[in-house]
């Protein structure tokens, strides 16, 4: 038995150890990142719902970071074309079934103030 305990407890059986847990705990990251990462080109022409499930609007562009990561979305409201788009954080948005949900009411949506966005 003593001797199980010598091979067992060996730099090399502590570090393979190691390195499975910190495998693990990066691929686990990496899972989770994944889970909200989108291309932002997939992103635009969603539906936007708020909270009670109403629709908002729809995705009209990204705002993307310098490594392409989606910051912002200009959502342009459902009705009269004349509203312009407004400023939603990527992060707030979830993405359930094909669409995006935010966590407003179509009252808070409606009082954010329209963004001026310059032509692509």
């Amino acid at each position: 038995m003593r001797g199980f305990d010598i091979i067992v407890r060996t730099p090399i059986y502590v570090g393979m150890k190691r390195m499975k847990m910190t495998t693990g705990a990066l691929l686990g990251l990496l899972i989770a990142g994944m889970a909200h990462a989108q291309p932002a080109s997939s992103l635009e022409g969603k539906i936007v719902r708020g909270q009670s499930g109403t629709v908002l609007g729809y995705v009209e562009r990204v705002i993307t970071r310098r490594d392409g990561t989606p910051a912002q979305v200009l959502v342009r409201p459902k009705g009269p074309a004349a509203a312009g788009p407004r400023s939603l954080a990527y992060k707030s948005l979830k993405l359930e079934g094909g669409d995006l949900t935010a966590p407003l009411t179509q009252a808070e949506f409606n009082a954010m103030p329209a963004v001026q966005v310059a032509p692509k």
